[in-house]
Formats: structure tokens, sequence, C-alpha cells
């Protein structure tokens, strides 16, 4: 009776394993092992563009195998360099990656492709062009590029570093009006001259900004609240080599008083949240000091 069961047990095993080869084999005797295939460029793009630099972006789908990405660049279609690809921290996935590219000519029109290699084959990612010009953010004239007109290429530079760890608006004048209430873009340079020129010497943002020497630039003043408003959109303070320190900052607008004579308060705002206060009184000296010129 035992020798009989083991045999039973013997052939459905045998059997079960014949059924496993079948199923698993295709007519022609191969395994059904997905072939492999030359990697894909799926997407391709290009971000933070200046004058000099941009970033060249690409999506690929690498077939599950090893895959090296390059960038092809340059200002035809013979492209001439080439750059490597890396991992974009934006996305953290292998399937992204991005390459940063410098010393482009302003105005240049430069044509870009992503090329993938696997060990089946190579992909290129159709031409892609843009222009090399100014852009936001941009190191440039002594800062960085906080706004640009529309005609791309005049704007504003914020100061690369605080001018002031926290200083009274004026120069302890006990709340003169000087009637500089102006906040618009463009306004900044005649607040602070008017400012100079009603509060006269002493050691107060308007004059810090106005007398400021910083890397080979001398125009620098205290910026309007809308110009203010442009570091705030522009420069990350999460970022250090913007050297935002401060939480709010002064701007050269004064708050609009009723009184004829006196004024105790002007507008700063928060690098931070963004949000624009009129409650600052101009002997209070918490708020910092960050310059900015035209160009």
């Amino acid at each position: 009776m035992k020798r009989r069961a083991f045999c039973s047990l013997w052939i459905i095993a045998v059997l079960s394993g014949i059924l496993l080869i079948f199923t698993g084999c295709e007519k022609n005797g191969n395994t059904n092992v997905p072939a492999s295939e030359a990697p894909v460029v799926i997407s391709q793009s290009v971000t933070d563009i200046y004058s000099t630099g941009a970033t060249l972006k690409a999506e690929i789908k690498a077939n599950d195998l090893q895959t090296t990405v390059t960038f092809e660049y340059g200002t035809s279609l013979s492209y001439g360099n080439t750059v490597a690809g890396v991992r974009d921290p934006i996305y953290n996935t292998e399937d992204n990656v991005k390459a940063n590219i410098a010393s482009l000519a302003k105005d240049t029109i430069y044509h870009f492709r992503a090329k993938a290699v696997n060990s089946v084959g190579t992909t290129y990612g159709n031409d892609m062009v843009f222009t090399a010009k100014f852009g936001v953010r941009e190191a440039y004239g002594g800062g960085f590029i906080i706004y640009l007109d529309d005609s791309g290429e005049h704007g504003l530079i914020a100061a690369e570093i605080d001018q002031s760890e926290g200083i009274i608006w004026d120069n302890g004048t006990n709340c003169k009006k000087t009637n500089v209430t102006a906040i618009k873009v463009g306004s900044g340079q005649a607040n602070t001259t008017r400012i100079v020129s009603i509060l006269g010497l002493g050691n107060y943002p308007a004059k810090i900004c106005d007398d400021l020497v910083l890397n080979g630039f001398s125009d620098w003043f205290l910026p309007s609240l809308q110009e203010f408003d442009c570091i705030w959109k522009s420069l990350s303070a999460s970022e250090q080599k913007y050297n935002l320190k401060g939480q709010f900052y002064w701007t050269s607008s004064e708050v609009i008083a009723t009184e004829s004579n006196q004024s105790c308060y002007a507008w700063a705002q928060s690098i931070y949240t963004g949000e624009q206060a009129n409650w600052w009184s101009k002997d209070n000296n918490t708020p910092y000091v960050r310059a900015v010129r035209a160009f």
C-alpha cells in the first residue's frame, strides 16, 4: 500500500514538472523573457536660463538596464559640446536627469539634445533650442537680478549681502516727516535721494545704501516697498548663497501720515512670509537693510 502511494506521488510530481516546462515555454522552446530594449528619451526641457548658463533636463526610460545619459549642446546642429547628466534631486529618480552648462554667450541661440546609452543601443532626443539671456536670480552686476523689465535688458539687482543687521529707519529725528511715500518699482532711488537730503548726516538705512560701494558699484539705494517685494519673490531666504539673515527689512517707503510734520512709521517686509507691514516704528532697530541698484 505504501509503495503504491509513493509511486502515485512520484508520478504527480513528474507530471507537474512537465506541465510547468511547457507552460513556461513558447512553441519554439524559448522561455518568456522580455526582450531587452534601447533607452527612450521621453521628454527634454531647459530651465534657469541666464546670460551665461542654463540647466538642461531630460526624462529617460531606461528599460531596466544600466543607462548613461549625456547632453550635447552648441550653437548649431553639430552641437560640439558634451556634458554628463546627473540625477535631478527634485524628482529623486534615476529616470530624471539634468546638467548645468556655463560659459554661454548672451543673446546667442543654443541647440541641445539628450543622448541615452545602454547595452542594447543609443537613443537621441529631438533637437531643442533656447536663447541665453538675463534671468531673475542670476549673479550679475554686483549682486543678484531680482527684476527685469519688458525688454529683458534692464531691471534691478539686490546686493549679495545685508548692509545692516538691525538699525532705526531715521537718524533719531523724532518722527520727522519726509513725504517719501512712493512704493512702486522705479521709485527707490528717488526715495533714497530725498530721505538723505532731508535727514542729512547719520547712520540710517537710506544713508547706508546711498554711501555703499560694493563689488565695484556705487549707485546703490534703499528699495521701495514693491522693489523689496521683488527681492522676496526672487531670492529665497533658505538658500545660503543669498545671505538673507534678517526677518523684516526696511524699505524707503514712508507710511502716509495725516500729521503735517510728523510720520513715525515706515514700511518693512518679511523675507520669509512676504508680509508687508506698515506698523514698524522708525525708531525700531530690528529690521535689516539690503540695498539694490538699477541696470
